[in-house]
């Protein structure tokens, strides 16, 4: 009986969560994406999302502020991940992003004690100051693979075709057609010509 009413609450919550996004104009989700779970969007307002056709979303999607803007293309795979933005993820057609990854567009916190000191307070209050924040761009161009357990942190560009190893930290940009892997992630390999 408990299971039944736990199912039923998360398909209300559910139902409520995509009427939402249904009436908010800066979220344009594709009729053909299959959306796992549409509480699992958590949007700031004034932000925007985009998801296209056939792109099979089951993790979460996170803006964090009004700036934010998250672009998914056509035929995408996105598993148990999460995308945190304060600034913009653009994430291409025919990508596949495996579980327990997590794609941040930003630092969180400055790196200054002196200007992160009241961040827990002004959370309390529900406030946060973003200009102390290093913010930047993530683009994962179409074809990419990003196997589980991945980081991809800002100011990064994987090229088409890369594929990122299990549990690799990527900081810097991804040469199209290649595999990285480690902490920071490394070329290990090109893909041959008759792959790409």
């Amino acid at each position: 009986m408990l299971s039944i009413l736990k199912k039923m609450l998360e398909y209300i919550r559910d139902y409520s969560a995509r009427a939402r996004c249904t009436r908010n104009p800066n979220i344009n989700i594709s009729p053909s994406a299959n959306i796992l779970a549409y509480r699992n969007l958590l949007l700031e307002e004034g932000s925007k999302l985009e998801i296209e056709g056939q792109t099979l979303m089951q993790g979460s999607i996170v803006t964090e502020c009004s700036q934010a803007h998250v672009t998914i293309g056509t035929r995408t795979f996105i598993g148990g991940s999460k995308l945190i933005s304060a600034n913009r993820i653009i994430v291409g057609d025919d990508v596949l992003i495996s579980w327990g990854c997590t794609i941040v567009d930003h630092d969180s916190h400055s790196i200054y004690w002196s200007k992160r000191a009241s961040d827990v307070l002004d959370w309390a209050r529900g406030i946060k100051n973003w200009q102390n924040v290093n913010k930047g761009v993530i683009h994962i161009h179409n074809k990419v693979w990003v196997g589980a357990n991945v980081t991809v942190l800002k100011n990064v560009t994987v090229g088409e075709g890369a594929v990122i190893g299990t549990g690799s930290v990527v900081t810097k940009d991804v040469p199209a057609w290649t595999i990285v892997a480690g902490n920071p992630a490394k070329i290990i390999k090109e893909i041959p010509e008759n792959e790409r």
